[in-house]
This record gives C-alpha cells, structure tokens and sequence, in this order.
C-alpha cells in the first residue's frame, strides 16, 4: 500500500513511541535486536543502505525463525568495489522499495529492542541518516560486537586490545560465519557472538543493558592501562 509523502509507517510509528529498557535491567531480562546493514560504501553523505538483516534476541536465546531481510533500491548506480563486496547490482534492486519504504519494517523490528550490530559508528551514522528522513532520531546507545570481543580477547590473551572483522572475531569464538556480507547472515553471525561474548562477561562480573551498551568506556581504559587488565 502507498504512504503520502511525510506520512509514516507502522515500523516508524512504533519506534516513535518505544520505550527504552532501563540501564539497571540485567542482560539476559533484556529484548535485543542483532542487525546488519549492507551499504553501497562508508560515506553516508553519498553512500546507501542496499540492504539489511535483523534478527531479534530474547531470553538470552536468538530468535533465527523471526528473521527479517530487506533491499532498498539505490538513488544511484552501485558502483564494481560495492558490487564486489555484497554481490548486489544495481539491476537486482530495481524492483525494491526506496529506503523511505524499505525501512519500515527495520524500524518496527528495532522497536523497544537494543539494537547490537559490529563496528556501531558505521551502523550508527547510516540509520541516523535513514531516522531523519522520517522525521524521527536514532534513540537510545547500541551494543557494539566488535567492542564486546576486544575486551574478551585482552582478558584472553592479555594481550592489547584490538577490534576483529566480525568473521575473525566468530572464528575466534569457535562460531561459524553465516554468509559473510549478505546481511541476514551477518545478522545471525553478531547474533551469536553477542550471546557468548556477554555470557562470558557475565561469568566474570554481572551485565546490565548499562554495562554492555557502556563497554566502549571499558575498552577505552584497557587500552590506556593495559596491565590492568579487567
């Protein structure tokens, strides 16, 4: 069905009127919603969401049976290194949404739930931009996966803390990488290393929704008192 121009849909209308989980709730009490963006690059001033996954976490379990895919329809031709990365031409979206459209159901399905994808600062600047154009702003902090394992790989290791790619960071963790750059099968992938990673933090200390959305902060003192350790 056709929306007028500025009028939103479901998805925006229920992220609209969300409510966060409190900073204080324990980890596994909390709904999360693992995601992937594919883009056609790291520019989000020119660059696009091509496509994107979710899938949602609940009880400390995923949920891979309520998984959800989407293509959005590019403004502009994709350019070969874009192409070479997700294997998604600009003729195989022709017939998808545009991004206004496409983005409804990410936004009902991010709706009350903490989003957790890997590497937030790229995902976080493209849904900002995707946000405003709804008239709505991204709400709320993000687990970050690639945070998550650079803290578990220096308390491994105690070695420095450094970020994996997420198929690096799954084969570390003895997962395996669901269909690398297709964005349901990364979904899937932070998925499930997020579950292990935040079950091993667990056992080390008690996470709260504050403690894993926060753990940039904890990364950032590892890496200046490294000796510390956790």
């Amino acid at each position: 069905m056709s929306r007028r121009v500025g009028e939103r849909g479901p998805g925006a209308k229920a992220y609209a009127l969300a409510q966060p989980a409190s900073g204080r709730t324990p980890w596994r009490s909390a709904r999360y919603c693992a995601l992937d963006l594919e883009l056609s690059g790291l520019d989000p001033r020119r660059d696009e969401i091509i496509s994107f996954g979710a899938i949602p976490i609940e009880d400390g379990r995923v949920r891979p049976g309520e998984a959800l895919e989407g293509w959005v329809r590019p403004e502009r031709a994709l350019e070969e290194a874009s192409i070479l990365v997700h294997g998604l031409r600009t003729v195989d979206l022709g017939d998808a949404p545009g991004l206004d459209v496409a983005i409804d159901p990410l936004l009902g399905a991010m709706a009350s739930r903490i989003p957790v994808v890997h590497f937030a600062e790229i995902e976080r600047r493209f849904l900002r931009r995707a946000l405003r154009r709804q008239g709505l702003r991204l709400r709320g902090p993000m687990v970050d996966t690639s945070v998550l394992g650079a803290i578990w790989l220096h308390e491994r290791d105690c070695a420095p803390a450094r970020r994996m790619m997420l198929p690096e960071l799954a084969d570390a963790l003895d997962l395996p990488a669901h269909h690398p750059h297709e964005a349901v099968g990364d979904a899937l992938t932070t998925a499930q290393v997020f579950l292990v990673l935040a079950t091993h933090l667990d056992a080390l200390r008690p996470q709260t929704v504050r403690s894993l959305v926060t753990a940039g902060r904890q990364l950032d003192a590892i890496r200046m008192y490294p000796a510390h350790g956790l």
